[in-house]
């Protein structure tokens, strides 16, 4: 598996900087981002920014912590995630990807959901991801810090397979 800088705990990366090498190497291929409606666009990219800080990789399972850190970790209220999750663009990926692999994803993703639900709850508060451009120039390292994100070391997590959102691969 490549070493991405953005998944090092320590990563002395801006958050720009971050965001940059998470699409370079993240996000190569079928980017639906080009053809998603336009009211999603801010979204995802503040979801891109909540991989990158958080540190998660962007398979299935990366996706769900993601969105495990999204729900605990960020000031995003749990309206706006199921506003999200009913628009159509996303449910129609949902779908590519299969209900069965998602629950089946979301059952093997357990014990790495409760130790995320675990360092979500010992952060010093909650980061606001809807303001993630104010945060752009400062780096991972120093904002894991301010808030108390731990994440893990970066061989904890499976290897590439496209963001949600952005790309639908289910393997």
């Amino acid at each position: 598996m490549a070493s991405f800088n953005y998944l090092n705990p320590q990563s002395t990366q801006t958050l720009r900087q971050g965001i940059y090498e998470f699409h370079q190497v993240e996000v190569v291929e079928n980017d639906a981002s080009e053809t998603v409606a336009p009211e999603l666009l801010t979204d995802i990219d503040m979801h891109d920014a909540i991989h990158v800080l958080f540190g998660c990789p962007t398979h299935l399972g990366g996706e769900i912590i993601a969105h495990i850190w999204t729900a605990l970790g960020t000031t995003v209220s749990l309206q706006a995630m199921h506003q999200v999750n009913r628009h159509p663009d996303h449910r129609s990926v949902l779908a590519e990807i299969g209900h069965r692999h998602l629950i089946k994803t979301w059952v093997r993703s357990i014990p790495q959901i409760l130790i995320t639900v675990l360092r979500a709850l010992r952060m010093k508060r909650r980061w606001p991801a809807e303001e993630y451009a104010a945060y752009l120039d400062q780096r991972l390292c120093d904002l894991r810090h301010e808030f108390k994100i731990h994440i893990p070391p970066q061989s904890s997590h499976g290897g590439r397979s496209g963001a949600a959102l952005r790309t639908v691969h289910a393997s």
